[in-house]
């Protein structure tokens, strides 16, 4: 756990260092060494403010989630009102959330990569990192597949609207990459819902 909490100049810089060694080597790859070193800060003033290398990971994951994802998240309220509009909500704002935070994108992807992932997953925000309770209530009021493991349908949703941003596809790039966007999140939104929809396929397709 962090030693000091607070806006503390010095705590602020290396967590800014931190996270600019850790985007660039990983988790396994760097060390307070190198935040020491890069920071021009002496180590025992890291260690002042955070117990271990571990310990400066989260902190740093959890600084750009709350600068990032904040309020915002915590006040959001998913419509209910079908499952086809808290998808399309949900799946849009996790997109354009990884679109617009390529840190947490790379941080992530170093995460998995690394050995010890169950020792630095972070701080997690929990409505913006689990839909379980939302599939649940959908599959009591019959608009979701009863016989589908919510759990599975959840990490479906998250690998999907994130997925793009952890390992860039080449659409998303040249002139056209704005337009392919919005295009592959549509088709995000389209294909989940029609995986885990209960209503009938004839009445999905568009009107000729």
């Amino acid at each position: 756990m962090t030693k000091q909490k607070g806006k503390h100049a010095t705590a602020e810089k290396i967590l800014q260092t931190a996270q600019e060694v850790f985007i660039a080597k990983g988790f396994d790859g760097s060390s307070i060494n190198d935040i020491s070193n890069k920071a021009k800060i002496n180590k025992s003033l890291i260690y002042h403010h955070f117990s271990n290398k571990v310990d400066l990971w989260k902190a740093v994951k959890q600084n750009l989630l709350e600068k990032h994802v904040g309020k915002e998240i915590a006040q959001t309220d998913f419509p209910m009102d079908s499952f086809k509009d808290f998808l399309k909500h949900f799946v849009t704002l996790r997109f354009e959330f990884y679109e617009s935070n390529p840190d947490i994108a790379r941080l992530i992807a170093w995460q998995r990569l690394e050995k010890a992932e169950e020792n630095i997953e972070g701080i997690q925000d929990k409505k913006f990192n689990s839909t379980v309770p939302q599939i649940k209530d959908f599959q009591q009021r019959g608009e979701v597949r009863p016989e589908l493991d919510p759990e599975m349908v959840d990490y479906l949703i998250m690998t999907t609207a994130s997925m793009a941003f952890m390992q860039q596809p080449k659409f998303f790039e040249g002139e056209k990459f704005k337009e392919n966007k919005q295009k592959f999140l549509e088709l995000i939104i389209e294909s989940l819902f029609l995986a885990f929809s209960t209503a009938p396929i004839d009445k999905l397709q568009p009107k000729k």
